[in-house]
């Protein structure tokens, strides 16, 4: 039972350590996402009209990630989400912020002219700012996005003007103007109080309209209203003198003559409109004059708007006039337009359309299409995971895509341009593939408004970055539904220093001869990434007499530098040529052996030295001289044999052997092989030109004892042997 017990509880261990573990990295994850989901919070509570709730979240992203690259959008959010809930002051100073920091961004055309408006009246001690707009301020910031049509009101006015005409006695009498006379002359006013109507109208176009077209008219209108006043009531008195004598009857003889008058309504549009997407609107001109007539149709949208006038019955065929109109008829229109493409989201702009009477080109209606926009928004931020990067070693950058749009962005794919010296690990990520050299692209996808999508590659910085080097990855993001493009930097990722070199010797066993002048080829190479010095250290044993020189380069023949403790900085890859001068040991024995080497360390970090040994073996000839003889009694003129063998028992070649044997006076040669080639009297010379390691040359020399000599006598042959090695050394 105490085993099971064990067993249970070491289970129950293994089990919470394993939840810890999965907790702790999902709160990592957790915590690597935040920033874009306070964000989002922030946006979807503005779009769910959570004033509040947008305020507080983006004054949180500000707090907590005062330097993200989306400080501009959460500041223009803020603003917005302070208007909306009526706080006007922390509104003005969170878009004034915004307008400072960002003065050239479009985004100032979606924001409300009132809050542009309380924006520019505000600084920063608060003492200039004033709360309640004048209208003059408020209209200034319309104006910078709109263009305001000529007043209805002046038509209004200039209409009843030519109806006022009739009243004041104009010879033109029109129909309007004799209803109007009638339907007022029903409620009791009279000609003088229309009369008084008309000239205060007058005044007030000229008043609220000086130097339009309108209030010129409405001034030549009042000037003859006021002539025709006095013929009038002249008139008016002949009528009364012929009633109280002369003539009992009068006629008056009249024509009645057309006048224009239109009625022009638009519908407005119950949505906003989406970019890169063709709309209607529906408008309706009805013929309100006593005459046939026709009008001219106009818009005032830019052109690229690509906007058109259409009859809704026949929307392919555009119109410039509508047909010719009997009094009381109307004509169904359209204009056709296409919401441009690269149109800021919430956007609102104003456009006059306009309809002028063709009978009377005075006579001319406008009405402003006040339209707002709805597009996607879209924010790439791209970030190395590592502020530092050492060659060899890897980083992901990860990438965030925000859709901070009210409509959904449709066919988006982006490319990832990545600097030379970095190289793609593989197998690429889902959905990445190679755009060429230095490029990765990334398939179609589609964000809705709010939505995010998250990528991350990882790269191997190579070995030859340079220290200090700056890298950025640049993400061009591509809308193929719209055809717009926008590119996104990432943050700099930087080279960090490395130290290293190598070294390279060529032959590093080399076999020598005693006293020989060796020559050493060193090959010294920085392979770190920023320019470096080498303090140079060596173990070579006393006996050996050596010199380290710099070699000159670029094929130019110069002088070895001597160098004596240290190489000059080396550039990254650089590589300095050295050569070691030795002396070997004259009396080294044939195959000893001697080792010695050469350390390079950088001076930035001794720690990442190298070092480069040579092992070095002597070689040289050791030739024996080697006698067979008979020893003994010799009687005179008896044959005797005598072999002389020379043999070479060394490792190194043996030079210009001479073998030499000295004979008394009382001893002949016979013959000889091979032949003597040298020699003077009683002494016989052979020589070799060279005899090879573990070569044997035997010489047989047959003499007598010559006759004569007496018994009892000693006589003694000597031998000697000389050589020289390849140096020229003598032995």
């Amino acid at each position: 039972m105490v085993l099971i017990h064990h067993v249970h509880t070491h289970w129950v261990r293994l089990l919470l350590a394993l939840v810890v573990l999965v907790c702790f990295s999902v709160s990592i994850h957790a915590a690597e996402l935040d920033e874009y989901s306070v964000f989002i919070g922030g946006f979807t509570a503005f779009q769910n009209q959570d004033y509040q709730g947008a305020a507080d979240k983006m004054s949180q992203f500000l707090k907590e990630y005062p330097s993200t690259p989306l400080r501009d959008m959460a500041l223009f959010w803020l603003a917005r989400a302070h208007y909306r809930l009526g706080e006007k002051r922390e509104a003005a100073r969170y878009m004034a912020q915004f307008l400072k920091e960002n003065p050239e961004t479009p985004l100032r055309n979606a924001a409300e002219p009132e809050l542009i408006a309380l924006a520019r009246s505000y600084d920063e001690k608060g003492e200039a700012f004033c709360v309640s707009t004048d209208a003059k301020t408020v209209a200034v910031a319309k104006n910078e996005k709109t263009i305001v049509a000529a007043a209805p009101a002046a038509r209004e006015s200039v209409v009843q003007a030519r109806t006022d005409q009739v009243v004041a006695g104009t010879p033109q009498v029109s129909v309007e103007a004799t209803t109007q006379k009638t339907m007022e002359s029903k409620q009791g006013v009279s000609s003088l109080t229309m009369k008084e109507r008309a000239i205060r109208q007058y005044e007030s176009v000229q008043e609220n309209y000086p130097g339009t077209k309108a209030a010129s008219i409405a001034a030549e209108r009042l000037k003859n209203l006021q002539k025709t006043g006095a013929s009038h009531d002249r008139t008016l008195v002949g009528v009364a003198e012929a009633s109280r004598g002369g003539k009992t009857a009068n006629i008056v003889t009249l024509e009645v003559g057309q006048f224009a008058a239109a009625d022009f309504s638009v519908r407005p549009l119950a949505k906003s409109c989406e970019a890169g997407v063709k709309i209607s609107v529906p408008f309706q001109v009805v013929n309100r004059g006593n005459g046939s007539d026709s009008f001219v149709l106009s818009e005032g949208f830019p052109a690229e708007y690509k906007a058109r006038i259409a009859a809704a019955a026949n929307p392919e065929l555009s119109l410039a006039v509508t047909p010719q109109l009997v009094p009381g008829e109307s004509f169904a229109g359209i204009v056709l337009l296409m919401v441009p493409a690269a149109i800021i989201d919430g956007q609102r702009s104003t456009y006059p359309i306009r309809v002028v009477s063709k009978f009377d080109p005075d006579i001319s209606l406008s009405k402003e299409l006040s339209l707002v926009f709805s597009a996607p928004l879209l924010r790439m931020v791209v970030r190395p995971d590592k502020e530092i990067v050492l060659p060899g070693e890897t980083v992901t950058y990860r990438m965030a895509l925000l859709n901070v749009g009210s409509a959904a962005a449709k066919k988006i794919s982006f490319s990832l341009g990545y600097p030379a010296q970095y190289e793609p690990l593989e197998p690429l990520p889902a959905g990445f593939r190679r755009d060429g050299a230095s490029r990765l692209a990334v398939d179609e996808m589609e964000v809705g408004s709010g939505g995010r999508k998250e990528f991350s590659i990882t790269f191997r910085l190579k070995d030859e970055a340079l220290a200090g080097q700056e890298l950025f990855c640049r993400a061009e993001l591509h809308n193929n539904a719209l055809q717009l493009s926008e590119a996104f930097l990432s943050a700099a990722a930087v080279v960090g220093k490395v130290s290293g070199v190598a070294v390279r010797i060529q032959n590093e066993r080399r076999t020598v001869l005693p006293g020989e002048k060796v020559v050493i080829p060193v090959s010294v190479i920085n392979t770190g990434n920023s320019r470096e010095s080498y303090t140079i250290k060596t173990s070579i044993p006393s006996s050996i007499r050596y010199a380290l020189y710099r070699t000159g380069g670029g094929g130019a023949k110069q002088m070895d530098e001597l160098v004596t403790g240290s190489i000059s900085s080396l550039s990254p890859r650089e590589e300095a040529l050295l050569k070691i001068e030795l002396f070997a040991p004259a009396g080294a024995a044939d195959t000893s052996e001697t080792s010695f080497s050469i350390t390079f360390e950088p001076e930035s970090d001794r720690n990442k030295s190298a070092t480069a040994s040579v092992h070095l073996v002597y070689s040289r000839p050791v030739v024996t001289l080697e006698m067979e003889a008979k020893n003994g009694r010799l009687k005179p003129g008896e044959i005797a044999h005598l072999v002389l063998s020379a043999v070479n028992n060394g490792s190194g070649m043996a030079k210009n052997v001479e073998v030499m044997c000295q004979l008394p006076e009382r001893i002949e040669v016979v013959a000889s092989e091979p032949g003597v080639i040298d020699g003077r009297k009683g002494e016989q010379i052979w020589r070799f030109p060279d005899l090879g390691p573990g070569e044997k040359r035997s010489i047989v020399l047959a003499y007598r004892v010559r006759p004569g000599v007496a018994a009892g006598t000693s006589l003694q042959i000597e031998n000697r042997l000389r050589y020289k090695d390849q140096q020229g050394n003598s032995y």
